[in-house]
């Protein structure tokens, strides 16, 4: 239930297809882990799968230089280095050198080398997918720069994709990037993929990856949950993500008496007990990425917008209501209208740290998980 099998399924269903895909997900709630079984899925049924991860690149060229290398190194490594490929490598490796490695290689038509490696996969009788790790975080980074540059850079993509469809592409992001390009007015450049939303794990999944953890020995102190430490798990933790499941049941000393196997049971004192751990400064990198992502993605004013609406959003476990905010942000510093405020919710739910419910004739916004409200009210919040 916690391999994610029918998501495998459908993703190799739209490959299938000639479908590209964008794969939108939180940080932390496994996409990459995701994207990498589905590779090996591909090779399994004889298909060509290049990874690619431009995560920390903000620059079209390394981009492309990165998709260069994937590529060739995938078809160097599966023995089919020889003609076109040979041929590039030959190119590269001719060239004049005397300044140095770097300023030949930043010389490099990069964009040109790129579509005839893709075009000679195009070409070839191997059904090929590229999977590409974090783009969102590199339009992102882009657009800050050089929105014109981040314009250019994703219709050239989708421009790829139009002249070349039997490659198909798969793209992940861990920010709402359809909400962005959207915003910016680039949205046209995504509209031939497939939107494919991962969510954390059900509750029958989560039960089940931490009966595995700890029946395959990886949590120091194994036990099993009594139903109600279960419950309260669940309810406490809200948001299920593989990440903070296994952190967290390796925080647990279980002290109930022996359950299923002889292990011990864990109780709600004992999970209650591993969620105050998880709070203690030592375990502060576990959410680090949270931090990073608003600083790092966001120009500073907007950031700093974004930890307003979060800081009113965890004063209560049951969030602020929309007008409530509204009233709030729309008077100096904030000024926000109503409809800039929209969009920063709908990022901040896209990127997984708040959720809509709906509330009378208006919504509620509340953080989706319970620990990581507790980590901002307590080392964040004003």
């Amino acid at each position: 239930m916690f391999s994610r099998t029918p998501e495998r399924r459908e993703l190799l269903f739209h490959a299938r297809q000639g479908r590209s895909v964008l794969m939108l997900a939180p940080r932390r709630v496994g996409k990459t882990w995701l994207m990498k079984r589905f590779a090996e899925d591909l090779r399994a049924q004889g298909w060509m799968a290049v990874l690619c991860d431009v995560e920390g690149m903000n620059e079209p060229a390394d981009f492309l230089r990165h998709l260069c290398r994937q590529i060739e190194e995938q078809e160097n490594s599966a023995g089919k280095l020889e003609g076109r490929a040979k041929q590039l490598l030959n190119q590269l490796f001719s060239r004049d050198f005397s300044e140095g490695w770097q300023v030949a290689l930043g010389k490099m038509d990069w964009a040109s080398f790129a579509e005839t490696l893709v075009r000679g996969l195009d070409a070839s009788n191997q059904d090929t997918v590229i999977l590409v790790d974090e783009l969102a975080l590199f339009v992102v980074a882009l657009l800050q720069r050089d929105p014109t540059a981040a314009r250019d850079f994703l219709y050239g993509l989708r421009a790829l994709m139009q002249r070349y469809p039997k490659v198909r592409w798969l793209f992940t992001g861990s920010i709402g990037l359809d909400t962005i390009a959207k915003r910016e007015g680039i949205g046209g450049a995504l509209i031939d993929l497939k939107l494919f939303p991962i969510e954390p794990f059900s509750r029958e999944a989560a039960r089940a990856f931490l009966d595995h953890l700890s029946s395959t020995g990886r949590v120091l102190r194994p036990f099993v949950l009594d139903p109600a430490a279960f419950t309260w798990f669940v309810a406490e933790l809200g948001w299920l993500s593989p990440y903070y499941l296994e952190h967290i049941a390796q925080e647990i000393r279980p002290s109930g008496s022996p359950g299923m196997g002889g292990q011990p049971s864990a109780t709600v004192r004992d999970v209650d007990a591993a969620f105050t751990t998880m709070l203690d400064p030592q375990h502060r990198n576990y959410f680090v990425a949270w931090e990073e992502h608003i600083a790092k993605n966001f120009p500073a004013q907007e950031a700093e917008a974004l930890r307003r609406v979060l800081d009113i959003c965890a004063a209560q476990s049951t969030g602020e209501r929309l007008d409530t905010l509204t009233a709030r942000l729309g008077g100096p510093p904030d000024n926000l209208g109503r409809r800039a405020l929209r969009d920063m919710l709908t990022v901040l739910a896209a990127d997984g740290y708040l959720s809509e419910v709906p509330d009378g004739e208006t919504s509620r916004y509340r953080f989706r998980s319970g620990l990581l409200r507790r980590y901002w009210l307590r080392y964040h919040a004003e």
